[in-house]
């Protein structure tokens, strides 16, 4: 043990005296320089993301072969290279002599290695670097339509929604939504101020013109901040070569933003959706119609007919199948057609879907919502969208998904946390905040249900579903007022919640011949038919008529409802809407069995452990129900239970609705209003 030290001193000594300390010295600062270099240089000349891994091997193996050469040969300033003499050899008295040159490089390399460790260091311990991917933050505005033919708008859309999904699939940037910059459509604002509103750094603009077969596509990158112009470009193809356009885009802007592209990023951009042209332009077309306000179901007829004319040109296209899949569930979900045929349609074209692209997140994001659309299937849906989020993750709209099924689960402290989150990253987006205002008006925050739906309607003053949530939580905040009543004129008359909405504000305010007039209009011929309620005219009437006393002409109304209920139920013997809204007919003939028989059926026919919203009708109905029949404590009851979980219903809205106003004289009545009070501010 003892003479090891003298064995390491004299390895030590012959590594110098060989000069293999000095060649290991330069050969870490050469190195050094040459990895900051490729560092460097590796994102402006696009090399692939393997270049500093291979770098780093081949230093390595090149600094194995330096110290082995280093140890058996010496550059000998007259000789030249020659092979280093055995220590025994060389006089003990003759030290090794170390060369100016070699003194020189040594220092020159440890003066290297100092500033580039500095120079490393003061980055992290200072500002970020501007390109981090949190400042890759963009904005895609609605492209101007160069064409002719105006009805190349839906090309344009659909062109801009493409490019946006291609950049959303690089995970360096931050993508704002879609219908976060539709308020920017034919804005004069200047770039810096919507960078601003947006949150973003960077801004992309584009024109499209399509000509026959010509397709001339201009587009530019700016910088938000300073408004300078990063990159501009001009794209003439054929229309056939549409998807290289768009993944040419996509992979400019990433260039000029300094993102390298990983290999699996790159085949996501350049996977074509399908090779077929026409199919694709009906795909476009398709989902230029179902991001119209999906309330209309023209829209939705339309969407539905380009989806099912693009599958049928190109019988594997997947995205198309998915899309197809959610629209016809979505139209038993809206109970606008709850045949077998429809149901059998959305089965076949999710099961294709699947087929074709279990590898596509937006895929997966249709399935989910055909699962809750067409079965209410809390579980399916949740796995879908859990891969279609792994996909895309921080996609704003698979978070707008996965908050809508915590809303049907009634979930809503989960809801808001995600929809807020959403409207962090996607700042100007109406339909996050129509969203987060019914999720506070069903969790009773009135006031903040009140400023997210008006900050809905600011950013998109065409969609009509704002105007009818704000005025539905003001009855629930205070009831029916002149803001509810200013609200409900911007609801479409040919909307099913326009009948719906100003019966109960009449009634509400107590103008019951308005109300009675309202249902007089011809042009309705049937009453309230939505996705919560099913009520004939005559049922409507009859409420009306039996509160102001006048039962013989109630009485014949309510005879009516009953007719033609009997034949709904019938026909449509599992839709809870028609048995909850006989069950009300019954009671107001004084058929308190059947009455409550039916309301109760409507209840397990849609629990609301299936769905916490569209559930909520039924429960309603049934409190009602009991207080048409003259139980009152049973209705009170109801009534309580419904007060005690998180829905629309509150004191303030069963103190206007003039169907429960039999109970207003039981002395359990007062004790509502003292025990679930409603938010006053």
């Amino acid at each position: 043990m003892a003479g090891n030290p003298n064995k390491l001193s004299q390895l030590w000594q012959e590594l110098k005296r060989r000069k293999v300390v000095r060649v290991i010295t330069v050969y870490a600062a050469a190195a050094f320089v040459i990895l900051e270099l490729v560092d460097i240089v590796t994102p402006s000349l696009r090399l692939p993301e393997w270049t500093m891994n291979l770098i780093i091997v081949l230093l390595c193996v090149g600094f194995i072969i330096t110290v082995i050469f280093s140890w058996v040969y010496d550059v000998h300033p007259e000789e030249g290279i020659v092979k280093t003499e055995p220590a025994h050899k060389v006089k003990e008295e003759v030290g090794p002599a170390i060369s100016n040159s070699w003194k020189i490089a040594s220092y020159i390399s440890f003066a290297v290695i100092i500033v580039l460790i500095v120079l490393n260091i003061i980055p992290r311990t200072g500002p970020p670097d501007e390109l981090t991917t949190l400042d890759r933050s963009i904005a895609v505005l609605p492209f101007r339509n160069l064409s002719n033919d105006s009805t190349q708008a839906f090309f344009c859309d659909a062109v801009r929604e493409e490019i946006l999904n291609h950049l959303d699939k690089v995970e360096a940037f931050s993508v704002r939504s879609r219908t976060s910059t539709e308020q920017y459509r034919n804005t004069e604002k200047p770039i810096t101020a919507i960078g601003e509103e947006l949150n973003v750094n960077y801004i992309v603009e584009g024109s499209i013109g399509l000509e026959a077969n010509e397709l001339k596509v201009w587009m530019q990158l700016i910088n938000a901040k300073t408004d300078e112009h990063i990159w501009s470009d001009n794209f003439i193809y054929e229309k056939l070569q549409i998807f290289t356009v768009q993944s040419e885009i996509a992979k400019s802007i990433a260039a000029e933003l300094k993102v390298i592209l990983s290999p699996e990023e790159i085949e996501k951009i350049d996977k074509k959706p399908t090779d077929d042209t026409d199919a694709y332009q009906a795909y476009m077309r398709g989902r230029y119609y179902a991001n119209q306000p999906h309330f209309i179901r023209e829209n939705r007829n339309r969407a539905l007919q380009n989806f099912q004319q693009s599958v049928e040109i190109d019988t594997g296209f997947a995205l198309a199948y998915g899309e197809l899949a959610a629209t016809h569930a979505l139209f038993r979900y809206l109970r606008w057609d709850q045949s077998e045929s429809r149901l059998e349609k959305a089965d076949q074209a999710a099961e294709k879907a699947l087929k074709f692209g279990s590898d596509l997140p937006k895929v997966h994001l249709q399935l989910g919502y055909y699962y809750l659309f067409a079965y209410r299937d809390q579980k399916q849906k949740k796995e879908h969208w859990d891969i279609a989020e792994k996909g895309l993750p921080n996609n704003v709209e698979i978070m707008k998904a996965k908050a809508y099924g915590f809303e049907s689960q009634g979930r809503w402290e989960e809801n808001i946390e995600l929809l807020e989150k959403a409207a962090i990253i996607s700042p100007n987006d109406a339909d996050i905040y129509s969203d987060l205002g019914n999720a506070y008006w069903f969790s009773r925050r009135y006031s903040d249900a009140e400023k997210a739906m008006n900050m809905a309607i600011t950013l998109n003053p065409n969609e009509e579903w704002p105007y009818f949530s704000k005025a539905a939580n003001i009855w629930s905040w205070r009831g029916p007022d002149i803001q509810s009543r200013d609200a409900l004129k911007h609801v479409d008359i040919e909307s099913d919640w326009h009948l719906w909405g100003w019966y109960l504000q009449e009634m509400g305010e107590g103008n019951f011949k308005a109300a009675l007039q309202l249902l007089s209009d011809t042009s309705i011929a049937s009453g309230i038919n939505n996705k919560m309620w099913a009520i004939p005219k005559p049922l409507l009437s009859a409420f009306i008529y039996r509160h102001l006393g006048d039962n013989e002409l109630a009485t014949k109304d309510y005879n009516t409802a009953v007719k033609f209920l009997k034949k709904r139920v019938r026909e449509l013997p599992d839709d809870p809407r028609y048995h909850s809204s006989l069950g009300l007919a019954y009671a107001g003939i004084g058929q308190k069995e059947l009455a409550i028989k039916e309301v109760n059926r409507a209840a397990e026919l849609l629990p609301l452990s299936t769905d916490a919203v569209y559930g909520i009708p039924a429960v309603i109905d049934v409190a009602i129900v009991f207080t048409m029949v003259g139980e009152f404590d049973l209705a009170i009851d109801q009534l309580e239970y419904i007060l005690s979980f998180e829905n629309f219903v509150s004191a303030a809205w069963i103190e206007w609705d003039i169907r429960f106003a039999p109970l207003k004289t039981h002395p359990r009545y007062k004790e509502l209003a003292i025990e679930y009070p409603v938010e006053t501010e």
